[in-house]
């Protein structure tokens, strides 16, 4: 039998039904009690499980709609763990008093060990002549082909609906790689650039890379922002649309596990914002292993992505059309996307 490390452990121990029972792996196994809460039937199957670990921490899978939810001692009760308990039947006050017990167990556990290392990237220079678009519009006694180059610059950036003040833009007039024709968006880890990608600026030219980019393996874009007191955490593809939405890019499509550790450290709901395309495909594919919510905008035709959708409606309509089309579980996933992709 676990040994119960922490109140919180032991407390939920007792919210769980008399009907259950206990896996040779270590699972305890019951009816679960979210999937109703998302539009499906009633479990009946005890197809919910959690695990009582030894390090104190609390793990919950449901087998049947999806849904997870997961503590460990040293961390706050997440946005999934709360929701959990209340389909349990904490009462608010209850689910309050043990947000306050992970909170004093925290300064208790100062010295708790996490099992992954810290995450960590290397600082890394920009290209040569790189230096903020900020600096270069305040600068005076520029050359013609430097004020064309950041007239292009300025001129894309507003096209996306951002403004040069929105991030911290930067602008080289080093031709090497073309850098004098792109946009520098860095890479800020811990306020330290650690990369950064060059988006072209031309005229669409097959023999020239639309981006450039250097990134470190696992790193996700504009984490360091996400400092607000929002409930959730939009993830998307590219890293203008992240910007555009204040959330987080994975600059691609199939974010790693570093990359969910990363995203997953925000303690906060982590919704999917997947472009309408094979590449989004793939990232919901990811959102339902990492047990994440996606959204699905009821855009109009033509709309492929949030950047898209900026352009057309703003960033506030943009962000409510998608808070109101988040699913959170499987099987309401799959269907939707069959819808969003147009194969039902």
């Amino acid at each position: 039998m676990t040994v119960m490390h922490n109140l919180i452990q032991q407390t939920f121990v007792t919210y769980l039904p008399p009907k259950k029972k206990v896996t040779p792996s270590g699972w305890t196994s019951f009816n679960a009690p979210c999937c109703h809460n998302f539009g499906e039937s009633q479990d009946t199957r005890g197809r919910g499980g959690v695990r009582i670990q030894g390090d104190g921490s609390i793990q919950f899978h449901c087998f049947n709609c999806g849904y997870k939810a997961n503590w460990i001692p040293g961390r706050n009760l997440n946005y999934k763990m709360k929701k959990l308990m209340s389909f349990m039947g904490f009462s608010t006050e209850a689910i309050r008093k043990m947000g306050l017990e992970a909170l004093r167990y925290m300064d208790q556990t100062i010295e708790y060990k996490r099992e992954y290392k810290p995450i960590h990237f290397t600082e890394k220079p920009l290209p040569k002549a790189a230096k903020p678009i900020m600096h270069w519009v305040n600068e005076k006694n520029l050359e013609t082909p430097v004020i064309n180059g950041l007239a292009k610059a300025i001129e894309f950036i507003n096209m996306r609906s951002l403004e040069i003040d929105d991030y911290p833009f930067y602008y080289s007039t080093n031709n090497e790689n073309q850098m004098n024709d792109r946009l520098l968006i860095p890479f800020y880890h811990k306020h330290k650039i650690v990369g950064y990608t060059a988006r072209w600026l031309g005229e669409k030219n097959y023999k020239i890379a639309k981006y450039f980019t250097d990134v470190p393996p696992g790193y996700v874009f504009n984490c360091d922002q996400q400092n607000y007191n929002r409930q959730f955490v939009l993830v998307m593809e590219g890293p203008l649309d992240a910007i555009a939405l204040d959330g987080v890019a994975i600059l691609g499509s199939e974010p790693n596990k570093r990359q969910q550790e990363m995203v997953n450290n925000l303690q906060r709901k982590v919704i999917v914002v997947p472009d309408k395309d094979e590449a989004g495909n793939k990232m919901i594919d990811r959102a339902i292993d990492y047990g994440w919510s996606v959204a699905y905008p009821q855009w109009e035709s033509g709309i492929e992505d949030v950047g898209d959708a900026v352009i057309k409606y703003g960033k506030l309509l943009t962000i409510k059309s998608i808070i109101h089309t988040v699913v959170d579980t499987k099987i309401k996933i799959e269907l939707q996307r069959k819808r969003w992709y147009n194969k039902i």
